[in-house]
């Protein structure tokens, strides 16, 4: 288990030193998405970012505990990444796991998207009550396979 959570922590950063630029505009006032592609050892991906998240967190040291989520994407193409059936749930997922952090004083960051994978980054100033809710959360039926973890992070290591 601690060989796939490394995976993850180190696939996110070397997305996000690997990707290019090349920002898209949201219509969102709250939100400033960047969105870049990229390859890690050949693997393509696609990184969000949430360029006001520093804005809604104030500063580093207010949400000092990381929080990753992992899902599998199980339907793709020929690249490993989510055919449109798969993409909806991806999205209805990360609006539910949106809703339930809600209140816990945390704010998304990154989303990245590698061959089979999505991972959402989250920081938070409640690791515990974020720890509660999603537990709760995978308790729930859910059709998609999905796993998180909560580490201290107060230099936001993945948020470049």
């Amino acid at each position: 288990m601690k060989i796939i959570k490394m995976f993850v922590v180190v696939s996110v950063i070397l997305a996000l030193l690997a990707c290019t630029r090349s920002q898209i505009a949201t219509d969102d006032p709250k939100e400033s998405w960047a969105v870049s592609r990229g390859s890690v050892d050949g693997a393509p991906l696609i990184v969000r970012k949430n360029r006001g998240a520093l804005a809604v967190a104030k500063s580093r040291e207010a949400y000092p505990y990381r929080v990753m989520i992992a899902i599998g994407i199980n339907r793709v193409d020929e690249n490993g990444f989510p055919i449109a059936e798969a993409s909806n749930d991806l999205h209805q997922f990360e609006d539910k796991v949106g809703a339930a952090l809600k209140n816990t004083d945390s704010v998304i960051a990154v989303v990245l998207t590698v061959p089979r994978m999505r991972q959402l980054v989250f920081y938070t100033a409640q690791p515990d009550t974020v720890d509660g809710v999603l537990e709760k959360m995978k308790q729930q039926e859910s059709t998609l396979h999905w796993g998180y973890e909560v580490a201290h992070d107060p230099g936001w290591s993945l948020y470049r």
